[in-house]
Protein backbone atom coordinates (compact mmCIF):
# COMPACT_ATOMS: atom_id res chain seq x y z
CA UNK A 1 0.00 0.00 0.00
CA UNK A 2 1.27 3.07 -0.78
CA UNK A 3 2.02 6.14 2.30
CA UNK A 4 -0.03 8.46 0.15
CA UNK A 5 -2.96 6.81 0.37
CA UNK A 6 -3.68 6.73 -3.52
CA UNK A 7 -4.48 3.15 -3.80
CA UNK A 8 -7.50 3.29 -1.45
CA UNK A 9 -8.83 6.23 -2.64
CA UNK A 10 -8.73 4.69 -6.26
CA UNK A 11 -10.18 1.71 -5.52
CA UNK A 12 -13.24 3.85 -3.23
CA UNK A 13 -13.56 6.37 -6.74
CA UNK A 14 -13.93 2.44 -8.68
CA UNK A 15 -16.54 1.28 -5.81
CA UNK A 16 -18.48 4.34 -6.45
CA UNK A 17 -18.12 4.19 -10.60
CA UNK A 18 -19.68 0.43 -9.97
CA UNK A 19 -22.63 1.23 -7.67
CA UNK A 20 -23.59 4.40 -10.05
CA UNK A 21 -23.15 1.70 -13.45
CA UNK A 22 -25.48 -0.70 -11.05
CA UNK A 23 -27.75 1.96 -10.27
CA UNK A 24 -27.65 2.73 -14.30
CA UNK A 25 -28.56 -1.18 -15.23
CA UNK A 26 -30.93 -1.45 -12.60
CA UNK A 27 -34.07 -0.43 -14.54
CA UNK A 28 -32.83 -2.71 -17.56
CA UNK A 29 -33.43 -5.59 -15.68
CA UNK A 30 -36.50 -4.90 -14.12
CA UNK A 31 -38.67 -5.26 -17.54
CA UNK A 32 -38.07 -9.32 -17.23
CA UNK A 33 -41.93 -9.44 -15.69
CA UNK A 34 -44.37 -9.61 -17.89
CA UNK A 35 -46.54 -6.70 -19.32
CA UNK A 36 -48.04 -4.70 -18.84
CA UNK A 37 -45.59 -3.21 -16.49
CA UNK A 38 -44.99 0.43 -15.99
CA UNK A 39 -41.34 3.08 -15.49
CA UNK A 40 -42.71 6.29 -13.50
CA UNK A 41 -40.65 9.04 -12.95
CA UNK A 42 -41.33 11.47 -11.08
CA UNK A 43 -40.47 15.49 -10.81
CA UNK A 44 -39.40 15.66 -6.92
CA UNK A 45 -40.27 19.18 -7.34
CA UNK A 46 -43.54 20.19 -8.64
CA UNK A 47 -46.40 17.17 -7.30
CA UNK A 48 -46.73 16.07 -10.95
CA UNK A 49 -45.81 12.66 -12.51
CA UNK A 50 -43.54 13.41 -15.23
CA UNK A 51 -43.97 10.14 -17.13
CA UNK A 52 -45.57 7.04 -16.72
CA UNK A 53 -44.22 4.26 -19.41
CA UNK A 54 -46.02 1.35 -19.90
CA UNK A 55 -44.85 -1.44 -21.87
CA UNK A 56 -48.05 -3.54 -23.26
CA UNK A 57 -48.35 -6.87 -25.12
CA UNK A 58 -51.85 -7.68 -26.61
CA UNK A 59 -52.82 -10.64 -25.27
CA UNK A 60 -53.59 -14.11 -27.63
CA UNK A 61 -56.76 -13.47 -29.49
CA UNK A 62 -58.61 -13.03 -32.75
CA UNK A 63 -59.56 -9.18 -32.51
CA UNK A 64 -61.83 -7.12 -35.11
CA UNK A 65 -61.81 -3.51 -35.17
CA UNK A 66 -63.01 -1.43 -33.14
CA UNK A 67 -60.44 -2.38 -29.93
CA UNK A 68 -59.66 -0.13 -26.93
CA UNK A 69 -57.22 -0.07 -24.45
CA UNK A 70 -58.28 1.63 -21.36
CA UNK A 71 -55.96 2.81 -18.55
CA UNK A 72 -57.81 2.84 -14.94
CA UNK A 73 -56.18 5.55 -13.11
CA UNK A 74 -56.90 6.77 -9.41
CA UNK A 75 -59.42 9.96 -9.69
CA UNK A 76 -56.78 11.97 -8.07
CA UNK A 77 -54.79 11.82 -10.70
CA UNK A 78 -56.81 13.52 -12.63
CA UNK A 79 -56.29 11.45 -15.86
CA UNK A 80 -59.45 14.01 -17.01
CA UNK A 81 -56.95 17.11 -17.52
CA UNK A 82 -55.07 14.82 -20.40
CA UNK A 83 -53.96 16.31 -23.55
CA UNK A 84 -53.77 14.21 -26.31
CA UNK A 85 -50.54 15.71 -26.78
CA UNK A 86 -49.56 13.94 -23.17
CA UNK A 87 -50.49 10.53 -24.07
CA UNK A 88 -47.67 8.77 -26.76
CA UNK A 89 -48.09 5.32 -28.60
CA UNK A 90 -45.46 3.78 -30.05
CA UNK A 91 -44.60 0.21 -31.72
CA UNK A 92 -46.44 -1.25 -35.12
CA UNK A 93 -49.87 -0.03 -34.84
CA UNK A 94 -51.39 2.72 -36.07
CA UNK A 95 -52.03 6.15 -33.70
CA UNK A 96 -55.10 5.16 -31.79
CA UNK A 97 -57.62 7.78 -31.30
CA UNK A 98 -56.75 8.99 -27.25
CA UNK A 99 -59.61 9.97 -24.66
CA UNK A 100 -59.52 10.81 -21.07
CA UNK A 101 -61.69 11.40 -18.22
CA UNK A 102 -62.03 11.19 -15.02
CA UNK A 103 -61.82 7.46 -14.06
CA UNK A 104 -58.83 6.93 -17.02
CA UNK A 105 -57.43 7.20 -19.78
CA UNK A 106 -59.08 5.28 -23.29
CA UNK A 107 -56.91 4.32 -26.47
CA UNK A 108 -59.35 3.28 -29.40
CA UNK A 109 -58.11 1.47 -32.59
CA UNK A 110 -60.83 1.99 -34.46
CA UNK A 111 -58.98 1.67 -38.39
CA UNK A 112 -57.31 -1.36 -37.52
CA UNK A 113 -56.51 -3.94 -34.25
CA UNK A 114 -53.08 -4.37 -33.51
CA UNK A 115 -52.81 -8.58 -33.72
CA UNK A 116 -51.98 -10.57 -30.82
CA UNK A 117 -48.71 -9.96 -29.53
CA UNK A 118 -47.88 -6.84 -30.88
CA UNK A 119 -45.54 -5.15 -27.99
CA UNK A 120 -46.68 -1.42 -27.48
CA UNK A 121 -45.15 1.67 -25.26
CA UNK A 122 -47.48 3.94 -23.81
CA UNK A 123 -45.60 7.00 -22.73
CA UNK A 124 -48.54 9.62 -20.33
CA UNK A 125 -47.37 12.84 -18.71
CA UNK A 126 -49.37 15.35 -17.06
CA UNK A 127 -50.34 13.58 -13.92
CA UNK A 128 -51.27 14.79 -10.71
CA UNK A 129 -49.64 13.16 -8.01
CA UNK A 130 -52.12 12.78 -4.98
CA UNK A 131 -51.48 14.22 -1.40
CA UNK A 132 -51.91 11.06 0.08
CA UNK A 133 -48.28 9.19 0.38
CA UNK A 134 -50.09 5.42 -0.70
CA UNK A 135 -49.88 2.45 -3.13
CA UNK A 136 -52.08 3.65 -6.46
CA UNK A 137 -53.25 0.43 -8.33
CA UNK A 138 -53.76 1.49 -12.29
CA UNK A 139 -55.94 -1.21 -14.07
CA UNK A 140 -55.54 -2.39 -17.76
CA UNK A 141 -58.72 -3.38 -19.52
CA UNK A 142 -58.38 -4.54 -23.40
CA UNK A 143 -61.14 -5.86 -26.12
CA UNK A 144 -64.39 -4.48 -27.82
CA UNK A 145 -65.41 -1.45 -26.19
CA UNK A 146 -68.50 -2.82 -24.86
CA UNK A 147 -66.97 -6.05 -23.30
CA UNK A 148 -63.75 -4.73 -21.91
CA UNK A 149 -61.43 -7.87 -20.12
CA UNK A 150 -58.82 -7.02 -17.41
CA UNK A 151 -55.90 -7.86 -18.87
CA UNK A 152 -53.20 -6.57 -16.18
CA UNK A 153 -52.32 -3.81 -13.32
CA UNK A 154 -49.96 -2.10 -11.96
CA UNK A 155 -49.04 0.15 -8.70
CA UNK A 156 -47.58 3.78 -8.81
CA UNK A 157 -46.00 4.30 -5.14
CA UNK A 158 -46.48 8.21 -3.85
CA UNK A 159 -44.72 9.64 -0.88
CA UNK A 160 -46.30 12.60 0.83
CA UNK A 161 -45.86 16.29 -0.77
CA UNK A 162 -43.57 18.61 0.92
CA UNK A 163 -43.05 22.38 1.12
CA UNK A 164 -42.16 22.99 -2.06
CA UNK A 165 -44.13 20.51 -4.03
CA UNK A 166 -47.83 22.15 -1.97
CA UNK A 167 -45.91 25.89 -3.37
CA UNK A 168 -45.69 24.79 -7.01
CA UNK A 169 -49.10 23.21 -6.79
CA UNK A 170 -50.83 26.13 -5.58
CA UNK A 171 -48.65 27.94 -8.57
CA UNK A 172 -50.22 25.43 -10.88
CA UNK A 173 -53.61 26.23 -10.02
CA UNK A 174 -53.75 30.43 -10.68
CA UNK A 175 -53.78 30.57 -14.39
CA UNK A 176 -51.35 33.24 -15.16
CA UNK A 177 -48.66 31.39 -13.14
CA UNK A 178 -49.22 28.02 -14.83
CA UNK A 179 -48.84 29.84 -18.42
CA UNK A 180 -45.93 31.54 -17.91
CA UNK A 181 -44.02 29.97 -15.10
CA UNK A 182 -44.98 26.10 -14.70
CA UNK A 183 -42.96 24.52 -12.44
CA UNK A 184 -43.26 20.89 -14.52
CA UNK A 185 -42.77 22.41 -17.68
CA UNK A 186 -39.73 23.90 -16.92
CA UNK A 187 -38.18 20.79 -15.65
CA UNK A 188 -38.91 18.94 -18.02
CA UNK A 189 -37.86 21.48 -21.09
CA UNK A 190 -34.48 22.06 -19.01
CA UNK A 191 -32.47 19.01 -20.97
CA UNK A 192 -33.45 20.36 -23.93
CA UNK A 193 -32.60 23.85 -23.44
CA UNK A 194 -29.69 22.59 -22.05
CA UNK A 195 -28.26 21.39 -25.29
CA UNK A 196 -29.52 24.18 -27.67
CA UNK A 197 -27.53 26.25 -24.62
CA UNK A 198 -24.23 24.43 -25.35
CA UNK A 199 -24.78 24.88 -29.40
CA UNK A 200 -25.84 28.98 -28.77
CA UNK A 201 -22.13 28.88 -26.67
CA UNK A 202 -20.28 26.59 -29.07
CA UNK A 203 -21.65 29.28 -32.06
CA UNK A 204 -21.05 32.44 -30.10
CA UNK A 205 -17.11 31.25 -29.39
CA UNK A 206 -16.20 30.21 -32.68
CA UNK A 207 -18.39 33.77 -34.45
CA UNK A 208 -15.91 36.05 -31.56
CA UNK A 209 -12.62 34.50 -32.42
CA UNK A 210 -13.13 34.41 -35.95
CA UNK A 211 -14.64 38.26 -35.66
CA UNK A 212 -11.71 39.85 -33.88
CA UNK A 213 -9.20 39.29 -36.02
CA UNK A 214 -11.17 40.27 -38.82
CA UNK A 215 -12.84 43.07 -36.92
CA UNK A 216 -8.71 44.16 -36.49
CA UNK A 217 -8.03 43.93 -40.57
CA UNK A 218 -10.81 46.47 -41.10
CA UNK A 219 -9.87 48.22 -38.80
CA UNK A 220 -6.55 49.30 -40.45
CA UNK A 221 -7.93 49.24 -43.76
CA UNK A 222 -10.33 52.10 -42.38
CA UNK A 223 -7.23 54.26 -41.29
CA UNK A 224 -5.29 53.70 -44.02
CA UNK A 225 -4.63 56.60 -46.07
CA UNK A 226 -4.91 54.45 -49.96
CA UNK A 227 -8.94 55.18 -50.64
CA UNK A 228 -8.70 51.67 -52.31
CA UNK A 229 -8.54 50.23 -48.66
CA UNK A 230 -10.31 53.12 -46.61
CA UNK A 231 -13.53 52.98 -48.79
CA UNK A 232 -14.55 49.79 -48.75
CA UNK A 233 -13.50 49.08 -45.17
CA UNK A 234 -15.98 52.28 -44.94
CA UNK A 235 -18.93 50.92 -46.73
CA UNK A 236 -18.65 47.44 -44.82
CA UNK A 237 -18.99 48.86 -41.91
CA UNK A 238 -21.82 51.01 -42.66
CA UNK A 239 -23.72 48.23 -44.78
CA UNK A 240 -23.45 45.56 -41.57
CA UNK A 241 -24.15 48.25 -38.84
CA UNK A 242 -26.76 50.21 -40.94
CA UNK A 243 -29.11 46.91 -41.56
CA UNK A 244 -30.97 44.58 -38.80
CA UNK A 245 -29.00 41.37 -38.53
CA UNK A 246 -31.96 39.46 -39.25
CA UNK A 247 -32.07 40.59 -43.36
CA UNK A 248 -28.49 39.61 -43.22
CA UNK A 249 -28.79 36.64 -42.08
CA UNK A 250 -31.70 35.54 -44.56
CA UNK A 251 -29.40 36.83 -47.23
CA UNK A 252 -25.95 35.12 -46.08
CA UNK A 253 -27.42 32.06 -44.98
CA UNK A 254 -29.50 30.87 -47.79
CA UNK A 255 -27.48 33.06 -50.42
CA UNK A 256 -23.91 31.63 -49.66
CA UNK A 257 -25.32 27.93 -50.65
CA UNK A 258 -25.34 29.41 -54.51
CA UNK A 259 -21.85 30.93 -54.91
CA UNK A 260 -19.13 28.26 -55.82
CA UNK A 261 -16.50 29.11 -53.97
CA UNK A 262 -18.85 28.00 -50.85
CA UNK A 263 -19.38 24.32 -52.38
CA UNK A 264 -16.00 23.77 -53.34
CA UNK A 265 -14.76 24.52 -49.43
CA UNK A 266 -17.08 22.43 -48.92
CA UNK A 267 -16.25 19.53 -50.31
CA UNK A 268 -12.44 20.42 -50.11
CA UNK A 269 -13.66 20.25 -46.01
CA UNK A 270 -14.28 16.37 -46.27
CA UNK A 271 -15.42 14.62 -42.77
CA UNK A 272 -15.28 17.96 -41.21
CA UNK A 273 -18.69 19.20 -43.14
CA UNK A 274 -20.70 15.99 -42.35
CA UNK A 275 -20.74 16.17 -38.38
CA UNK A 276 -23.26 16.42 -36.46
CA UNK A 277 -24.04 18.07 -32.99
CA UNK A 278 -28.07 18.01 -31.09
CA UNK A 279 -29.46 18.22 -34.80
CA UNK A 280 -27.06 21.17 -36.26
CA UNK A 281 -25.36 19.29 -38.95
CA UNK A 282 -21.96 21.28 -39.84
CA UNK A 283 -23.16 23.23 -42.81
CA UNK A 284 -25.58 25.09 -40.86
CA UNK A 285 -23.07 25.58 -37.97
CA UNK A 286 -20.43 27.36 -40.54
CA UNK A 287 -23.13 28.91 -42.07
CA UNK A 288 -24.53 31.19 -38.63
CA UNK A 289 -20.48 31.31 -37.55
CA UNK A 290 -20.19 33.23 -41.12
CA UNK A 291 -23.00 35.62 -40.53
CA UNK A 292 -22.18 36.04 -37.13
CA UNK A 293 -18.66 36.46 -37.95
CA UNK A 294 -19.46 39.20 -40.45
CA UNK A 295 -21.50 41.51 -38.37
CA UNK A 296 -19.21 41.40 -35.32
CA UNK A 297 -16.20 42.28 -37.46
CA UNK A 298 -18.16 45.38 -38.26
CA UNK A 299 -18.46 46.41 -34.64
CA UNK A 300 -15.24 45.14 -33.91
CA UNK A 301 -13.64 47.08 -36.42
CA UNK A 302 -15.12 50.54 -34.89
CA UNK A 303 -13.60 49.38 -31.03
CA UNK A 304 -10.43 48.55 -32.81
CA UNK A 305 -10.18 51.89 -34.13
CA UNK A 306 -11.57 53.75 -31.39
CA UNK A 307 -8.99 52.39 -29.03
CA UNK A 308 -5.84 53.08 -31.57
CA UNK A 309 -6.53 56.36 -32.13
CA UNK A 310 -7.06 56.98 -28.34
CA UNK A 311 -3.61 56.17 -27.43
CA UNK A 312 -1.10 59.05 -28.29
CA UNK A 313 0.72 59.18 -31.41
CA UNK A 314 3.64 60.63 -29.95
CA UNK A 315 4.06 56.64 -28.69
CA UNK A 316 3.99 55.63 -32.10
CA UNK A 317 6.48 58.60 -33.45
CA UNK A 318 9.02 57.37 -30.06
CA UNK A 319 8.48 53.53 -31.37
CA UNK A 320 9.46 54.33 -34.61
CA UNK A 321 12.53 56.36 -33.72
CA UNK A 322 13.76 53.70 -31.55
CA UNK A 323 14.36 51.32 -35.51
CA UNK A 324 11.20 49.48 -35.05
CA UNK A 325 9.26 49.18 -38.36
CA UNK A 326 5.45 50.19 -38.24
CA UNK A 327 4.15 46.50 -38.02
CA UNK A 328 6.06 45.83 -35.11
CA UNK A 329 4.98 49.59 -33.25
CA UNK A 330 1.68 48.39 -34.03
CA UNK A 331 1.81 44.85 -32.91
CA UNK A 332 4.12 45.38 -29.44
CA UNK A 333 3.60 49.20 -28.98
CA UNK A 334 0.20 50.31 -29.60
CA UNK A 335 -1.97 46.85 -30.02
CA UNK A 336 -1.23 46.01 -26.50
CA UNK A 337 -2.14 48.85 -24.86
CA UNK A 338 -5.50 49.27 -27.01
CA UNK A 339 -6.36 46.10 -26.10
CA UNK A 340 -6.51 47.02 -22.23
CA UNK A 341 -8.70 49.95 -22.92
CA UNK A 342 -10.83 48.33 -25.20
CA UNK A 343 -11.30 44.87 -23.35
CA UNK A 344 -14.68 46.46 -21.19
CA UNK A 345 -15.98 47.42 -24.71
CA UNK A 346 -14.98 43.58 -26.22
CA UNK A 347 -16.63 41.88 -23.47
CA UNK A 348 -19.97 43.81 -23.71
CA UNK A 349 -19.44 43.21 -27.43
CA UNK A 350 -19.44 39.54 -26.63
CA UNK A 351 -22.39 39.81 -24.39
CA UNK A 352 -24.61 41.30 -27.07
CA UNK A 353 -23.62 38.94 -30.14
CA UNK A 354 -24.16 35.93 -27.47
CA UNK A 355 -28.32 37.58 -27.15
CA UNK A 356 -28.15 37.82 -30.79
CA UNK A 357 -27.60 34.03 -31.01
CA UNK A 358 -31.39 33.95 -30.72
CA UNK A 359 -32.01 34.84 -34.24
CA UNK A 360 -30.96 32.07 -35.57
CA UNK A 361 -34.29 30.04 -34.77
CA UNK A 362 -35.82 32.02 -38.00
CA UNK A 363 -33.32 30.00 -39.83
CA UNK A 364 -33.80 26.46 -38.46
CA UNK A 365 -30.87 25.87 -35.88
CA UNK A 366 -31.74 24.21 -32.86
CA UNK A 367 -30.24 26.86 -30.64
CA UNK A 368 -31.74 28.00 -27.26
CA UNK A 369 -34.73 30.06 -28.84
CA UNK A 370 -35.49 27.07 -30.95
CA UNK A 371 -35.77 24.65 -28.57
CA UNK A 372 -37.38 26.89 -26.78
CA UNK A 373 -40.28 27.70 -29.39
CA UNK A 374 -40.41 23.45 -30.43
CA UNK A 375 -41.34 23.00 -26.14
CA UNK A 376 -43.89 26.02 -26.59
CA UNK A 377 -45.82 24.79 -29.68
CA UNK A 378 -46.09 20.89 -27.92
CA UNK A 379 -47.26 22.14 -24.71
CA UNK A 380 -49.10 25.57 -25.95
CA UNK A 381 -47.47 27.23 -22.69
CA UNK A 382 -45.05 30.08 -22.64
CA UNK A 383 -43.15 28.91 -19.72
CA UNK A 384 -40.07 27.22 -21.80
CA UNK A 385 -39.66 31.14 -23.08
CA UNK A 386 -38.92 31.62 -19.16
CA UNK A 387 -36.83 29.07 -18.74
CA UNK A 388 -34.79 29.90 -22.11
CA UNK A 389 -34.08 33.49 -20.66
CA UNK A 390 -32.96 32.17 -17.41
CA UNK A 391 -30.16 30.20 -19.97
CA UNK A 392 -29.15 33.82 -21.31
CA UNK A 393 -28.99 35.20 -18.13
CA UNK A 394 -27.15 32.25 -16.77
CA UNK A 395 -24.16 33.96 -19.05
CA UNK A 396 -24.75 37.19 -19.38
CA UNK A 397 -25.66 38.41 -15.78
CA UNK A 398 -21.70 37.46 -14.69
CA UNK A 399 -20.22 38.79 -18.01
CA UNK A 400 -22.01 41.82 -17.58
CA UNK A 401 -20.65 42.09 -13.33
CA UNK A 402 -17.35 41.49 -14.68
CA UNK A 403 -17.38 44.24 -17.11
CA UNK A 404 -18.30 46.68 -15.00
CA UNK A 405 -15.67 45.31 -12.14
CA UNK A 406 -13.23 45.68 -15.06
CA UNK A 407 -13.81 48.58 -16.91
CA UNK A 408 -13.50 50.77 -12.90
CA UNK A 409 -10.35 48.83 -12.72
CA UNK A 410 -8.69 50.41 -15.72
CA UNK A 411 -10.28 53.63 -15.44
CA UNK A 412 -8.46 53.78 -11.30
CA UNK A 413 -5.14 52.06 -13.29
CA UNK A 414 -5.07 54.56 -16.39
CA UNK A 415 -5.91 57.86 -14.28
CA UNK A 416 -5.41 57.01 -10.45
CA UNK A 417 -9.16 57.74 -10.21
CA UNK A 418 -12.19 56.07 -9.66
CA UNK A 419 -11.79 53.30 -7.35
CA UNK A 420 -14.84 53.06 -5.21
CA UNK A 421 -14.78 56.65 -3.44
CA UNK A 422 -18.05 58.28 -3.10
CA UNK A 423 -19.11 61.58 -3.77
CA UNK A 424 -17.61 64.14 -6.29
CA UNK A 425 -13.82 64.77 -5.85
CA UNK A 426 -12.52 67.93 -4.56
CA UNK A 427 -9.22 70.09 -6.11
CA UNK A 428 -7.69 71.32 -9.28
CA UNK A 429 -8.26 68.55 -11.13
CA UNK A 430 -11.92 67.41 -9.87
CA UNK A 431 -13.28 69.15 -13.31
CA UNK A 432 -10.69 68.60 -15.72
CA UNK A 433 -11.32 65.85 -18.19
CA UNK A 434 -8.62 63.23 -18.98
CA UNK A 435 -7.29 62.38 -22.93
CA UNK A 436 -6.69 59.55 -22.44
CA UNK A 437 -8.52 56.47 -20.82
CA UNK A 438 -10.64 53.15 -21.38
CA UNK A 439 -13.72 52.96 -24.42
CA UNK A 440 -17.06 53.37 -23.48
CA UNK A 441 -19.62 51.73 -25.70
CA UNK A 442 -21.02 54.95 -26.39
CA UNK A 443 -18.10 56.16 -28.36
CA UNK A 444 -18.20 53.31 -30.74
CA UNK A 445 -22.02 53.18 -31.22
CA UNK A 446 -22.23 49.64 -30.22
CA UNK A 447 -25.62 48.24 -30.73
Amino acid sequence: MSKDGSAPRMSHLFAMVATVLFALALPTFAFAAAPPQAEVTFIPVTGTIDKVSIEFEVPDGEYEPPMALVLEFPTEMRAERLRGTDVRVSGEVRSPAVTSAEDGVTLAFTASAPPAGTALTIDITGLTTPDVSDEYPVIVRYGPPDALTEVGSFVIEVTSPNVFQRVFRAMERIPFLRLFFSPSIIWGALPLLWRGFQVAVLILAVSYSVGIPLGLSISFMKMARLPLLRWPATVYIDLVRGTPLLVQLLLVYFGITFVPAWRIAMDALGPLASWQIYNVDATQFYRAVLVLSLNSSAYMAEIFRAGIQSIHKGQLEAARSLGMTWPKSMAFVIIPQTVRRILPTMMSEFILLFKDTSILFAVGIFELTLQARTIQAAKFNMSPYIAAAGFYLLLTIPLGRFVANLEQRLSVAETGRGGRKRGKPRGPLADEPTSEGTISTSEVGLR
